[in-house]
């Protein structure tokens, strides 16, 4: 199976955003949104194993990865950036609705997503999100330091650390991710990301009480060592979530479960998709 994607940007509200896509135009389409600090390489192992059967696609948010920054990142753009991503990377061309998968920060997007824009999706895999703030976002955050500029690139690849930080295995995968993280300056190296993504963007501190207000059919996904979405979070989920919603466990996963168990993630994302595509039983009523 073929891994080189096929590329391109869109411009949304004056930024250049860049995406990737893998598998035939006109296959049903796969939406994938990375998490906050990721790059569209996060998604590349996975997106080429699911592209037998879908047209995937991902891309790196404005401030994120090869796409340009902002001076504040609103919530309303970000939605325009998947949508037009989805659009230009062919994901509307199938006869189907394309279905989401979102990680982390994606999740919180994704689900805003499938909020105002659930009918034009057939359904949405939400894995290892919070859904509630942990840290200060917006206007409660303080302004954060520029990131150190590095004369080599091996030292600042020396400093990509996951967070949250987890047991790796998969040293050959962090590299990669390393590698994608990382741009070279006039000054020397660094990393890509918008050093103050997170005081330029206001996110909703709770999402979980929105979850009913999706468009079309969930699923959740979490590492079963994950430290992010705790039991709490999980039940609370499971609380206002409708009936007959998946909730899936990835075993010996951790919150970035991409990187250590890529497989397992993999087949339950296939499981998922599948049962999106089948109706539900109706239980009979009293004769």
């Amino acid at each position: 199976m073929a891994d080189t994607p096929e590329s391109g940007w869109i411009v949304v509200d004056g930024a250049r955003i860049e995406w990737a896509a893998w598998g035939e135009r006109g296959k049903p389409g796969l939406l994938l949104l990375i998490g906050n600090g990721a790059h569209m390489g996060w998604w590349r192992p996975l997106a080429s194993m699911l592209a037998r059967d879908y047209r995937v696609a991902t891309f790196n948010w404005s401030g994120m990865g090869t796409s340009d920054w902002r001076d504040a990142y609103p919530i309303p753009t970000f939605l325009d950036e998947a949508l037009g991503v989805a659009t230009d990377a062919g994901l509307f061309d199938a006869e189907q609705r394309p279905f989401l998968g979102a990680h982390s920060f994606g999740g919180f997007l994704g689900l805003q997503l499938l909020i105002d824009h659930g009918d034009r999706f057939a359904g949405g895999i939400l894995i290892d999100s919070r859904m509630r703030l942990k840290a200060k976002w917006g206007n409660q955050a303080t302004p954060a330091p520029r990131f150190r500029v590095h004369p080599k690139k091996d030292d600042t690849i020396a400093r990509f650390r996951l967070i949250p930080q987890q047991p790796v295995e998969n040293d050959f995968f962090i590299r990669m991710l390393a590698e994608g993280a990382v741009v070279e300056t006039e000054d020397g190296w660094r990393f890509r990301q918008d050093f103050d993504f997170r005081r330029k963007t206001q996110l909703e501190p709770d999402m979980l009480p929105l979850i009913p207000h999706a468009r079309c059919p969930l699923a959740f996904v979490r590492g079963e060592l994950t430290q992010s979405v705790t039991d709490e979070i999980w039940q609370a989920k499971k609380a206002v979530a409708p009936a007959g919603t998946p909730f899936v466990e990835i075993p010996h996963a951790h919150h970035h479960v991409m990187v250590d168990q890529p497989i397992a993630l993999v087949s339950v994302m296939r499981v998922l998709l599948n049962a999106f595509q089948v109706p539900r039983v109706q239980q009979a009523g009293p004769i």
